[in-house]
């Protein structure tokens, strides 16, 4: 039984979400690994040769990866977003 696509307002009510949620946690992940502002918590120093690693430069580096990849796909998503609010108005034109 094939899946019913989701209502246009729902779709773009979460698709707006999602770029939010993505440009948001990119962008403030990407200016704490930046600036070296990362903090671990408390629980996470039972293992300290972790948190060194997570802390020292290859862990800053990993972050700031992980959040320029948050910021590209948050791109996407407004790129998919806005695609799909033109087919749809551009559509309801012509009729």
């Amino acid at each position: 039984m094939p899946s019913r696509p989701r209502p246009f307002a729902w779709d773009v009510l979460v698709r707006t979400l999602r770029f939010f949620y993505l440009l948001w946690g990119g962008m403030l992940l990407s200016t704490l690994a930046f600036y070296g502002r990362l903090k671990l918590p408390s629980a996470f120093w039972h293992w300290p040769d972790l948190c060194r690693a997570l802390m020292g430069p290859w862990g800053r580096a990993l972050a700031l990866g992980l959040g320029l990849v948050m910021c590209l796909a948050a791109l996407l998503e407004v790129w998919e977003l806005v695609d799909r609010l033109l087919v749809r108005f551009m559509g309801e034109s012509e009729h």
